[in-house]
C-alpha cells in the first residue's frame, strides 16, 4: 500500500492491551502517530500501554471510565481526532488489523475527504479514514462520518485496505468478563438513548433506531440486573465499580450472549468471522449502520 502522506491512528479502549499492540503494529507502517483514548479499567493495563511508547509514537488522552456511557462514541472520537498532528486520521478498534493491501496509489489527496476499508465476508463499508478538518463523527452509537459545516462529502469509491478481527485477550478470565460488562453497559445505555432522546441520534443509521426500539425493554431489563455496577457508571464512581466486580457473586456467573447488536469477546459465535455464521443478521444490521 502506498499513501501520499502519513496518517494518525485513533483508537480507544477499556482494556485488551495485548491485542492492542497488534493493532498498533499493523497500522504503524502508515501511521506515524497514535492517539489512544484511555478508558482503561485496570491500572496495570495503563502501564502496558505506556510501555508501548518505546516502539510507537503514542499520545494517551485520559477519559473518565464512564465517559462514553454519558457522552457517546462520536464525542470521544472527535476529541481524539482534534489533537492529531496529521490531517488524515484512521479509526480502528482494538484487535482490528490490516489483512490485505490493495495498492491504491495517490488516493489520500484533497480530491477526497473520506475513505473506507472492507472485510472478507462482511459487505459493509467502514468509512473510518478521513480528513479531520473536513469530516467529523456524529451519533451516540454506531456513529457515522458527516461533513463539518462549510464542507461537502467527497468519499473515495474503492476500499483502501481489508480489515480483519483478531481475538481479544482471553488469558485473564476476570478482565475478559469486565470488558464484556463494560461494553454491555455502554452499548445498551447508548442504544437506549436512541429511543429516549431522538435528538441525540445524529448520523446513526435509522436501522439502528429500529433495532434499539425493538430490543429496548430487554436491554433495559439487562441493565437493571447489573445493580451497583450500573450505578457506578451513572455516578462516575470508579471505586464502586471496582468493588462490585470483585465482590458481586452475580457478576461471577453472568452470561454474555452476542447478537447482531453487540459482540462479546470469547463468544465462539463471533470468533471466526471468515465463517458465515449468522451472516444474514450481521450483514443486515451493518448494512444499515456502522
Amino acid at each position: 500500500m502506498f499513501f501520499m502522506q502519513k496518517m494518525t491512528l485513533i483508537t480507544m479502549g477499556a482494556g485488551n492491551v495485548q491485542v492492542l499492540k497488534k493493532t498498533f503494529q499493523s497500522l504503524s507502517p502508515f501511521c506515524d502517530e497514535i492517539v489512544y483514548g484511555d478508558l482503561l479499567i485496570f491500572p496495570e493495563d495503563r502501564k502496558v500501554v505506556e510501555g508501548y511508547k518505546k516502539d510507537f509514537d503514542i499520545r494517551m488522552i485520559h477519559f473518565p471510565f464512564n465517559y462514553i456511557f454519558h457522552n457517546g462514541f462520536a464525542s470521544t472520537l472527535n476529541q481524539l481526532a482534534a489533537v492529531a498532528k496529521n490531517d488524515i486520521v484512521v479509526y480502528m478498534n482494538t484487535s482490528e488489523v490490516i489483512e490485505q493491501n490493495f495498492k491504491l496509489p495517490d488516493v489520500l489527496t484533497d480530491r477526497y475527504n473520506c475513505w473506507y476499508f472492507d472485510h472478507a465476508t462482511d459487505r459493509h463499508h467502514w468509512y473510518r479514514i478521513y480528513n479531520r478538518h473536513e469530516m467529523e463523527w456524529s451519533g451516540m452509537i454506531h456513529e457515522e462520518l458527516v461533513p463539518k459545516e462549510g464542507f461537502d462529502h467527497r468519499p473515495y469509491h474503492k476500499p483502501v485496505f481489508r480489515m480483519m478481527d483478531l481475538e481479544k485477550d482471553m488469558d485473564h478470565a476476570l478482565k475478559a468478563r469486565v470488558f464484556n460488562d463494560v461494553k454491555e453497559i455502554v452499548y445498551f445505555t447508548n442504544y437506549g438513548k436512541l429511543v429516549d432522546s431522538p435528538e441525540l441520534r445524529g448520523a446513526t443509521n435509522p436501522g439502528w433506531w429500529k433495532f434499539a426500539t425493538d430490543e429496548y425493554e430487554s436491554m433495559q431489563f439487562r441493565l437493571r440486573q447489573k445493580g451497583t455496577r450500573l450505578t457506578a457508571f451513572q455516578e462516575g464512581s470508579y471505586g464502586m465499580y471496582w468493588n462490585a466486580i470483585h465482590s458481586d457473586p452475580e457478576f461471577e456467573i453472568e452470561v454474555f450472549a452476542s447478537n447482531q447488536g453487540i459482540e462479546f469477546q470469547g463468544d465462539p459465535k463471533f470468533l471466526g468471522k471468515d465463517e458465515q455464521n449468522n451472516s444474514d443478521q450481521t450483514v443486515q444490521a451493518r448494512d444499515t449502520g456502522e
